[in-house]
């Protein structure tokens, strides 16, 4: 799969879960039955392999392994992700890192999930990683122009929320 066929992916899903009805636990139950959660983990694992040659399928595999701890699952149909496709996309933000070779963007979305350090812990092995999410110099979130996010998954979504 390509990019644009992981967007198309994406967005299927995201209406899917969108569309569920009933409490929590009874999305949680259709996320599953559904196999949404089960095709997101493949879609990560996509951009994970991607990652090394394609900067966009980075952001939105670190987005997502972001995501799925940040966000519950009945509302962003993610949940267990592939370990393995995690350390990959992490060990490639490492070696950007250590080869200054972050775009803008993606200076800014690390920085943005400082906040939620924890989520990246285990990746303490991974000094260039580690030593940036876990800096207090910050960088300032910029006006989120609505038009490059479209049509960026659930990390493009998510972006254009902050500024509504």
């Amino acid at each position: 799969m390509n990019i644009e066929e992981l967007t198309n992916k994406e967005t299927e899903l995201y209406q899917k879960v969108c569309s569920l009805i009933g409490t929590i636990e009874e999305k949680q139950n259709q996320i599953v039955e559904l196999g949404i959660s089960k095709e997101y983990k493949l879609i990560h694992q996509k951009y994970a392999e991607l990652c090394a040659e394609n900067i966009e399928a980075l952001k939105r595999g670190l987005f997502i392994t972001w995501f799925s701890v940040s966000e519950p699952t009945f509302l962003t149909g993610i949940n267990e992700l592939d370990e393995n496709a995690e350390e990959n996309i992490v060990k490639e933000i490492n070696e950007r890192i250590k080869n200054n070779a972050l775009d803008s963007e993606l200076n800014w979305m690390i920085n943005y999930y400082k906040d939620w350090d924890y989520i990246f812990k285990e990746y303490s092995k991974y000094e260039f990683f580690k030593t940036r999410i876990m800096s207090k110099v910050r960088t300032e979130l910029p006006k989120i122009q609505k038009q490059k996010m479209e049509n960026r998954g659930q990390m493009g979504n998510y972006w254009k929320s902050l500024n509504e």
